[in-house]
């Protein structure tokens, strides 16, 4: 019944921080994207818009993958100890999170700092599926290559909480 309880309330941690994760990704967005508004642009169907946008939901939800992978079949912390297990599946979530934002937000700076000649804001502005699409290919890389970093990460922090 324990087990029960603690994949229940995993579940949702997992719902509550993936609510909070797809906003910080928009928020990330729209912080690198300062001149663009990013909802008029959707309600417009700019396509490029929203394919970076859903480039960056998924490039954080792979980050933070991992985090919600977290076995808790090797602590060591019998029953009495549920919420404190609890707890530190919680804090493994949150520093996915931010590894994953902050991975993002480094990485599409220094994309943009390397392509100078391309103002990647303007032509998503405009709609250019191409820039978008390599953006959205840039994000998911760095998705899918921090999600192994993270991992090892999350089996450091599990060793030393318990």
């Amino acid at each position: 019944m324990g087990q029960l309880l603690l994949s229940l309330a995993q579940l949702v941690i997992a719902i509550i921080l993936s609510a909070i994760t797809a906003y910080l990704a928009f928020y990330l967005f729209q912080w690198f994207t300062r001149d663009l508004d990013e909802w008029e642009a959707l309600r417009q169907g700019n396509a490029a818009v929203g394919l970076v946008l859903g480039a960056i939901l998924i490039s954080v939800a792979i980050v933070l993958r991992p985090a919600l992978a977290v076995s808790t079949s090797s602590w060591d912390v019998g029953n009495s100890f549920f919420f404190q297990m609890l707890l530190a599946e919680a804090l493994q979530l949150a520093l996915g999170l931010v590894l994953a934002v902050i991975s993002l937000t480094l990485a599409l700076y220094l994309f943009a700092g390397l392509t100078r000649g391309i103002d990647e804001v303007k032509e998503l502005e405009q709609g250019n599926m191409a820039i978008a699409g390599l953006l959205a290919g840039v994000v998911i890389s760095v998705g899918l290559l921090v999600g192994q970093a993270v991992e090892q990460i999350m089996g450091l922090v599990t060793l030393i909480l318990f």
